[in-house]
């Protein structure tokens, strides 16, 4: 599969999965109070940093190596349905631990009923990073919608009968146990009755700073959540979350569409630095150029979304959305940049930067207490604001001809565009409320004004993502449309799949 390809069936899955995941919380939100989703985030923080050890690195490790086994992909197998067990047990354990730290029993069943979701997903991960590995992006795809559309009808049958919070909690147990079915169903490999340790330490010490690198980063990205549901409870926390989810998730959309095509590409061509570096600096900009006006929009639309949209109860979560902007377009392009460490093998210093970011995150945080959720969000951006060029200045010593300038260089066309979208975007909505338009008609009217200034834009100055879009779309109209189309690409000529032991042929 080439990398267009790859990219247009990834890209079908996770926008096709956002768009149901969307609708699916836009009429949950609506059925369930803020304290639902507090309670499931404050079991989620406990359940997500053990499912950090579940994987051990070695579905990251998989697609990484230059050569794999079939005695490599089966003992790793069986150490990850092993880990999932212990894991399993291990929340069951912890439960009522977590229920009083946050002075909450009702967390305590939530978080029990969620440690099945190791037991549930561990046969999915070898089989899910082989389809990765070999760019099977179309049976990936089918299997990634189909399984978050049968999560949401059980969730919404839940929501509609009244079980607040366990809408939520089925929502994600079913989606990963179809997802987990499906991955093993179109893989096509099965594991076999062998267990060697020795392959199992050939991936030990990549998955190991994999890990740890998680481990660290896991526990400052949520420890935000941690402090808010202990220090001021369910409800506040309720409106952090779904704020920082609105951010996130599109962003996420966008991100893992070419993280995911990137990531082995990236591995196979990493002893030619110069096919590295320009597909790389490309993959940002194709992230920047979709990211950037969506932070940026959804933050001049904020009040009118979330009242017209979600409701006049979560408008408290608004000047949170407006804080955490920063953040959601700053992660979108951080991603290419962790790959940077993983594809060059270099997880040493992945795990290094990681312990040192996560440390002081977390200072960050208790030092944001005292001005309430606000000031734990605005402790979030700071410090992201912060360790961004430190990634950056690193991840450029690992490439031969990198600088640190070519990456702003590469992203400042779409950082432009994006801040005259804002502007003209926000001078509509302030303008539309001074005459008095009712809420949905200004969010309608300033939404198209924002496309249609970023698009129109886009097509006067002819960035370079957009060659990248016009061949993701490779019709008569779009070259037409988009002249540079026919322009050679840094996605051009990448290697194919390499003729070592290919499980799914």
């Amino acid at each position: 599969m080439d990398v267009y390809s790859g990219v247009r069936w990834s890209a079908a899955s996770a926008w096709g999965r956002q768009a149901v995941q969307f609708g699916v919380s836009i009429v949950l939100a609506r059925l369930l109070l803020p304290q639902d989703y507090g309670l499931l985030a404050m079991a989620a923080v406990f359940v997500g940093f053990l499912g950090v050890f579940m994987t051990m690195g070695f579905g990251t490790a998989v697609i990484q190596r230059r050569e794999v086994s079939d005695a490599l992909l089966s003992s790793l197998y069986y150490v990850v349905l092993a880990v999932a067990a212990v894991l399993t047990v291990a929340t069951l354990v912890a439960a009522p631990l977590c229920a009083w730290i946050y002075h909450d029993p009702r967390v305590m069943p939530v978080m029990a009923v969620l440690g099945a979701s190791f037991l549930l997903s561990a046969p999915g991960v070898i089989p899910s990073a082989l389809l990765n590995r070999q760019m099977r992006f179309g049976r990936l795809a089918v299997v990634e919608l189909i399984s978050v559309v049968i999560g949401g009808v059980a969730s919404l049958t839940l929501a509609f009968a009244g079980f607040g919070v366990w809408a939520l909690v089925i929502w994600l147990l079913a989606s990963t146990a179809v997802s987990s079915v499906l991955y093993q169903a179109v893989c096509g490999w099965r594991p076999r009755l062998t267990f060697n340790w020795a392959e199992v330490r050939s991936v030990w010490n990549f998955g190991a700073n994999v890990t740890g690198f998680s481990m660290f980063s896991y526990f400052a990205s949520n420890a935000d959540k941690f402090i808010i549901g202990v220090f001021f409870g369910a409800g506040p926390l309720g409106y952090y979350s779904l704020a920082y989810n609105i951010l996130l998730k599109p962003s996420e959309a966008v991100t893992t569409v070419l993280l995911r095509v990137l990531f082995p590409i990236l591995s196979r061509t990493q002893d030619d630095d110069a096919r590295f570096k320009a597909l790389y600096l490309r993959a940002c900009g194709a992230i920047a150029f979709v990211t950037f006006p969506m932070m940026l929009g959804l933050t001049a639309v904020a009040h009118p979304f979330v009242q017209v949209v979600l409701g006049e109860k979560w408008l408290p979560a608004v000047p949170l959305i407006v804080i955490l902007a920063p953040v959601g377009a700053l992660q979108a392009v951080w991603g290419p940049v962790r790959l940077l460490f993983l594809a060059k093998n270099r997880t040493d210093w992945y795990f290094r930067i990681g312990v040192a970011q996560s440390c002081v995150m977390v200072c960050a945080f208790f030092a944001g207490i005292p001005w309430g959720t606000l000031g734990v969000a605005v402790a979030y951006v700071v410090v992201n604001l912060f360790w961004l060029p430190v990634w950056l200045w690193l991840g450029s010593k690992l490439v031969t001809g990198m600088r640190m300038r070519e990456f702003g260089i590469e992203l400042l066309p779409y950082g432009l565009l994006s801040l005259v979208m804002f502007f003209v975007v926000l001078m509509f909505e302030k303008t539309l409320n001074s005459i008095g338009v009712a809420e949905p008609v200004v969010l309608v009217i300033s939404v198209a004004v924002g496309v249609c200034v970023y698009v129109g834009a886009s097509l006067m100055t002819q960035p370079t993502a957009l060659t990248d879009l016009a061949r993701m779309l490779p019709t008569r109209w779009t070259r037409s449309l988009f002249p540079r189309n026919n322009e050679s690409t840094g996605f051009d000529d990448v290697p194919a799949c390499s003729p070592e032991f290919d499980p799914l042929a």
